[in-house]
């Protein structure tokens, strides 16, 4: 599949190839986030590493965990990685010259403090990370960081949230506007536009009464046996393991055992499917690997038609012949510096060896991050626990008519996590005026008056939601806003074919609108203290 190279890919390109101490790349599920950083890592000629917080996240970009590339154990601190960096290997980290993080959103902020302080350690240098380039990726709407409830005291006392955002080094950086921020708008894995900004709508907690009815439509109440070609997306691992051996044990025969072979070091926590995985014809199955000769990615979903010895005859969903699956190994790699070469090498630490498949009649909604479905059925039975959660699961799926819910979605199942959206808005508001001060906005805005000219600004509302619109500007006062002033601007919208008020400290971004007006006439109406 090709690469549309749009002008925030690009511009992502360019801000991880560039010298900003930290980039920060986001966006909604399915706008490209996982294929950017391929393609960074096949063309970069920079010695990178490739890290995540968790061991799957690790398997699926061939990267490594961010414990084991700092040989961190459990239960790290600032100062014992203090210590580790003081007596590491210090030709390694000279030759780095830039981590890559995926799944940010799930890292944690003291972490993200212990890899500043190893590495300064190592370098001995007192610059954010020892002066190595850190990019992050990932979108803070989807699943967040995992803190115990042991450690949510201790945790709350120290960090004002458990966002990466949260950590020391990370707040210095924003705050003295050291990191570029991009964010990936286009969304490829959905078309339907209604079903775009329904999805957005959970993301941000900004769904309508009408969407949540809309959304609600797709509860279902198939038969079993209706169900095979759905995949279940389930809170727990409990209740996925408890689907699929159920559907599993309704087939006949006693199935087909394949044993796993596991060299060298490759913990159970890692494992990507059973070591001892038995399977049936007609079970339903999922693709862990991607095939060389591209036949199936990882993620794809089919049904096994046939069991020999050695592999599995598998047919996928949408295709008329069965594909054969052989063994596959996966390797966990620590990375080292090679004496000889001067440079940055990937070391295997061990290797598992399985048919690349499992059982997918279900699966947790932790492990479909980053997948994308046909069919799938979000069973919420179970409740959802976390911000985000009902988002990803819902986000999988290609299309609303392929989606089906078992019960039908509460507004108090949407959890957000409004930290989350003060730190998004907040930096790019900061970014934004240190690109084009408020001064300069002002005096465009005012020009435009003057000239009844139009204008292209970018606007970005308190709640996260961006857009991109066409107005002409009638006129700028001090206004007041539940009971807080602001500097508010009178227009006329085209996109919304009416006057509205913006504030114009969230002005992203004005320019001279090249082109007339679409829309000449414009109606009177009184200027109102209203956003």
């Amino acid at each position: 599949m090709p690469i549309e190279k749009n002008g925030q890919f690009l511009q992502a390109l360019e801000a991880m190839e560039g010298k900003e101490p930290c980039v920060f790349v986001t966006g909604r599920a399915g706008t490209g986030k996982s294929t950017l950083l391929r393609h960074f890592r096949e063309t970069t000629k920079r010695a990178c590493v490739y890290l995540a917080p968790t061991g799957v996240a690790a398997l699926n970009i061939e990267g490594e965990t961010i414990h084991t590339f700092f040989r961190f154990s459990p239960g790290i601190t600032a100062a014992k990685a203090k210590k580790a960096g003081a007596s590491a290997d210090r030709a390694l980290f000279e030759t780095l010259e830039a981590i890559v993080i995926d799944e940010i959103s799930m890292v944690r902020a003291d972490l993200l403090d212990c890899m500043d302080a190893f590495l300064q350690s190592v370098t001995k240098s007192r610059r954010p990370f020892g002066g190595k380039r850190v990019i992050c990726i990932g979108d803070l709407y989807q699943l967040p960081p995992v803190v115990s409830s042991q450690e949510v005291e201790a945790f709350r006392s120290r960090y004002e949230t458990p966002y990466f955002f949260s950590s020391d080094v990370l707040k210095q950086l924003v705050q003295d506007q050291k990191i570029a921020f991009i964010e990936l708008e286009h969304v490829y894995r959905q078309n339907d536009p209604a079903f775009i900004a329904l999805l957005n709508g959970v993301r941000n907690r900004s769904i309508t009464e009408e969407q949540l009815a809309q959304l609600n439509q797709r509860v279902r109440d198939e038969p079993e046996d209706e169900r095979d070609f759905f995949i279940s997306l389930t809170t727990t691992n409990a209740g996925a393991d408890e689907i699929n051996h159920a559907r599993l044990g309704r087939l006949p025969g006693s199935g087909q055992r394949y044993e796993g072979e596991r060299k060298g070091s490759f913990p159970d926590k890692d494992l990507p499917t059973d070591i001892d995985l038995i399977l049936k014809k007609q079970a339903r199955v999922m693709f862990l690997n991607n095939d060389s000769q591209g036949r199936w990615v990882n993620g794809t979903l089919g049904t096994v038609t046939r069991l020999a010895k050695t592999h599995v005859e598998v047919c996928i969903d949408n295709a008329s012949d069965p594909v054969g699956v052989e063994p596959f190994a996966w390797t966990l790699y620590r990375s080292a510096y090679d004496q000889k070469q001067h440079c940055l090498e990937q070391e295997k630490l061990g290797s598992f060896t399985q048919i690349p498949l499992r059982l997918a009649w279900a699966t947790t909604i932790h492990k479909s991050q980053g997948k994308t479905y046909d069919q799938c059925l979000v069973d919420l039975r179970r409740g959802a626990f976390a911000a985000g959660q009902v988002y990803v699961a819902l986000s999988r799926c290609r299309t609303f008519e392929g989606l089906h819910l078992t019960k039908p979605v509460t507004a108090s199942q949407l959890f957000l996590d409004w930290r989350v959206m003060n730190f998004l808005t907040s930096l790019q508001y900061s970014l934004a005026h240190a690109t084009q001060s408020l001064e300069e906005k002002m005096a465009l805005i005012k020009t435009a008056i003057k000239k009844k000219q139009p204008l292209s600004i970018v606007y970005l509302k308190g709640k996260d939601e961006k857009s991109e619109r066409e107005i002409i500007p009638k006129r700028m006062q001090q206004a007041e806003y539940k009971g807080h002033p602001y500097l508010a601007l009178q227009a006329y919208c085209c996109l919304r074919q009416e006057e509205r008020i913006f504030n114009v400290e969230h002005i992203l971004k004005v320019q001279n609108t090249p082109s007339k007006p679409t829309h000449r006439t414009i109606p009177r109406t009184s200027f109102s203290n209203t956003q």
